[in-house]
């Protein structure tokens, strides 16, 4: 079976609050008595479903052009379940019981409960959500050599309060190179249906995310889906 788990756009999807919203644009309409419909939309990368490459953080990163198609294709998925509340910050020692099952993982979809609002109540859903700490992102970027990419139910790996404050630790500690880092990095997939996913009966066999390249970009939307 089938199961889309990423988002669909529009422009009033809850986004990371200084991002730019979604626009679209009707160029022809049968309405204005054009031949056909045709749509140009204004999209920011970092709105819905979309995953980051390194290069959003890391000064000499690879942008989403230069990641190998494989990359975005995943044959050994693992879902786990951390119910997480409002500004909490999911923890290497949150991670650590599940260490046997991530050690096999090419993606770890982490379903922290918080998008349970999305759709009733948008605006806490973007505030002061749960995210990452800079140790529990060096802990799986380091400790994990078959992880290829994490998917999250919320919008972003960083904070929305501490991560500007901090320079955005979390997103550092998978994305960049520099200050000792090793050189390889994951893919970041966020605000992810996974929800979804979490209630599905029958195991999770591959995940399939490919993404809409524009040249020299650090980021792009995704459709997501999971075979079961």
């Amino acid at each position: 079976m089938l199961t889309e788990i990423s988002y669909t756009l529009g422009e009033t999807i809850p986004k990371w609050p200084s991002n730019p919203s979604e626009a679209p644009y009707i160029i022809q309409s049968f309405k204005n008595g054009d031949p056909c419909h045709a749509t140009s939309i204004y999209h920011h990368m970092h709105n819905g479903s979309h995953v980051d490459a390194p290069k959003h953080f890391s000064i000499n990163g690879r942008g989403i052009v230069d990641i190998p198609i494989e990359d975005f294709y995943y044959t050994a998925p693992v879902l786990i379940t951390l119910r997480m509340g409002k500004g909490e910050l999911i923890s290497r020692k949150d991670l650590e019981g599940f260490e046997e099952n991530i050690l096999q993982a090419d993606i770890l979809c982490i379903y922290t409960g918080y998008s349970d609002i999305r759709e009733n109540d948008p605006d806490a859903y973007v505030d002061d959500f749960p995210a990452f700490s800079a140790d529990a992102a060096l802990y799986i970027r380091n400790g994990f050599p078959k992880l290829k990419a994490i998917a999250l139910d919320v919008i972003s790996f960083d904070s929305s309060i501490l991560g500007p404050k901090d320079g955005f630790p979390a997103h550092k500690a998978l994305l960049d190179t520099k200050d000792g880092l090793s050189s390889r990095t994951l893919l970041l997939y966020e605000d992810i249906n996974l929800k979804i996913l979490s209630e599905l009966n029958s195991p999770i066999q591959t995940i399939m995310a490919f993404p809409i390249r524009w040249e020299d970009a650090e980021a792009a939307p995704v459709c997501m889906v999971a075979l079961s």
